[in-house]
């Protein structure tokens, strides 16, 4: 196994490692456990601050999914985002619905986005007042291909977008989102099967075979209950509370792609069905 090494323009990978040193003027922010260059902040921003719109985009109309929770009187809606990066699709949500909804983000490490960091980029798209004392969404931090550090039947609603390409150990993550999803939650995950930017061999980044032949991700998705399915802009992986997902499923090899080139992005690993 090769473990990952950050990635480049995206919510989920690490970046430059932080310095203590040169601050420009206005950051970090006061109390900030992750301090950062604005440069840094600045050249980020635009990767790791990616809104609902940019969700939607990806993994379809989630807010209406939200909305139709909340009718049905699911009071707080309880939600997980994997690589929420500087929390722009966490604090919109948290405008548009309020206390009605319980908002929690994964990050890697502090510096990918820590309460100081989302609290400042809040402030500066208009979701943050200066003066808000209400709460903010919780962060946790962690590589989701340990596992997620949260308790079981956690989550009403499981999304994320961009990040499913660096995550390592592919089967386990899906199988730790199934756990923490509660009986009738809903997983999102923003992953094209054939990833348009890599070469043909390295493409496809979840790779099943199974007595010589290879078993495309949405088949196998499909035998579990889940299902691959078009966004505007590609694919998401669609599931539920899926019992034995990825459990058939054993490790062959896990590449880094940016080790054979450091202009690839993205985590590939290969598995064999079991039987």
């Amino acid at each position: 196994m090769i473990h990952k090494t950050a990635g480049k323009d995206d919510e989920y990978s690490q970046g430059a490692h932080s310095d203590r040193r040169g601050f420009e003027p206005g950051t970090p922010a006061p109390g900030s456990r992750t301090m950062i260059r604005d440069s840094h902040f600045r050249a980020k921003q635009p990767f790791r601050a990616r809104g609902v719109a940019e969700l939607s985009a990806r993994i379809g109309d989630v807010d209406a999914e939200i909305v139709r929770r909340l009718d049905a009187g699911t009071t707080p809606v309880r939600v997980l985002e994997l690589g929420c990066g500087y929390g722009s699709v966490l604090l919109e949500w948290r405008q548009r619905h309020g206390e009605r909804i319980a908002l929690t983000g994964l990050n890697r490490e502090e510096q990918d986005g820590d309460d100081a960091i989302v609290r400042r980029n809040g402030i500066e798209r208009g979701l943050v007042d200066a003066s808000d004392t209400a709460a903010m969404p919780a962060l946790a931090f962690g590589d989701a291909a340990d596992g997620l550090p949260f308790a079981d039947a956690s989550f009403d609603l499981v999304v994320s977008q961009v990040a499913w390409l660096y995550f390592g150990r592919k089967a386990h993550v899906l199988r730790e989102i199934a756990r923490v999803l509660d009986r009738d939650g809903v997983a999102r995950i923003d992953a094209d099967e054939i990833h348009p930017r890599l070469p043909p061999e390295y493409a496809r980044l979840f790779e099943i075979w199974h007595r010589g032949r290879l078993v495309p991700l949405g088949d196998y998705l499909a035998r579990h209950g889940g299902a691959i399915r078009r966004a505007d802009q590609g694919e998401y992986l669609a599931f539920g509370k899926l019992e034995g997902l990825g459990d058939d499923l054993l490790p062959v090899a896990e590449i880094d792609l940016a080790t054979i080139d450091p202009d690839w992005d993205g985590i590939k690993c290969i598995y064999r069905l079991r039987g």
